[in-house]
């Protein structure tokens, strides 16, 4: 029987001629960032968050190779900034610069299109505590200053209840049984100005907002709601130097991502932040501008200090009402 080898030969020569082809170029994946980054700030520029995240771009665009471009956003308390940051894409090229626990105090006031705890935190660098000055004709330090809301009411300065300084000052308020009466100021410059010109008796703000006029010598910070001592106010106490034992809030500044962000671009960002923050050119304009002390918060811790202060603000938010 004969063997038709035509099919045979016709098979080998197809392949011998297939294997002759260079298979196709297989395309090399973009390595991140291969695009500017931007980092968008919920408040208008020249404010501390503002300042915070600018500088921190510059160090941030050296160590990545890129630009990377402030945003900023400004409304409805950050909610609009808040909310872009969210619904962005989660590539990595679209972040937001934040202060922790404000957009979680929106989420109680109003509808927002935003979830806090849904945000991928990337690392903090820097942590603001709240503190409550007088006037100098004022009580000498805090002991005395709960007699006094003890025994009468005082009238303390705060941004609003949905804030911070806010929430901390109703904290100390309960936690204390004191007789207050909160005023609430534009903001933190105006709340210190009547403090100085002695129309209301303390300010519940932040470290950095205080410190102008501490130095001038105009108002005195009796407490500051901390750990441990600031080195920016190393003679103010803490609550528990002082035998009290209440909840402490602290605004971190740091930088988030869009929900649903790959673990590598997360590890990449987060080192990038982390070394910025290392730089010793910005290292050197924190001690000698800002006013926040600086702190290093890798994204796991930062995301375990995000949820800290979630569960305080749960548990604590009725009295925000």
């Amino acid at each position: 029987m004969k063997i038709n080898k035509r099919p045979i030969f016709l098979f080998v020569f197809f392949w011998l001629i297939m294997g002759a082809i260079p298979p196709p170029p297989v395309m090399a994946k973009d390595t991140f960032p291969s695009k500017p980054i931007t980092i968008i700030v919920p408040f208008p520029p020249g404010g501390s968050t503002d300042v915070a995240a600018r500088t921190m771009a510059v160090y941030i665009g050296k160590y990545l190779k890129t630009n990377v471009i402030i945003s900023n956003m400004p409304g409805a308390g950050g909610v609009i900034g808040y909310t872009k940051g969210f619904q962005a894409p989660p590539d990595g090229y679209t972040l937001l610069a934040w202060n922790t626990l404000p957009p979680l105090l929106e989420e109680y006031k109003r509808e927002v299109g935003y979830k806090t705890l849904k945000f991928t935190p990337l690392a903090a660098f820097s942590r603001d505590s709240a503190i409550i000055a007088v006037h100098l004709e004022g009580s000498k330090n805090f002991v005395d200053f709960v007699k006094q809301a003890k025994a009468q009411t005082v009238n303390i300065g705060t941004t609003g209840q949905y804030t911070i300084t806010g929430l901390q000052g109703i904290l100390m308020t309960a936690d204390l049984s004191l007789k207050t009466n909160w005023v609430t100021f534009g903001g933190g410059a105006e709340s210190l100005t009547s403090l100085a010109g002695k129309h209301i008796d303390a300010v519940m703000t932040l470290t950095g907002s205080a410190m102008p006029l501490t130095k001038a010598g105009k108002i005195i910070p009796l407490l500051i709601f901390a750990d441990k001592r600031a080195p920016k106010y190393p003679t103010v106490p803490t609550p528990g130097e002082l035998g009290y034992d209440m909840p402490i809030l602290a605004s971190y500044t740091g930088i988030v991502g869009p929900p649903g962000m790959d673990k590598k671009i997360v590890k990449i960002l987060e080192n990038a932040i982390l070394q910025a923050a290392k730089h010793p050119d910005y290292v050197a304009w924190a001690e000698k501008v800002s006013t926040a002390e600086s702190v290093l918060l890798p994204a796991a811790a930062y995301q375990q200090e995000i949820g800290r202060l979630a569960q305080v603000a749960e548990k604590y938010k009725k009295f925000l009402k």
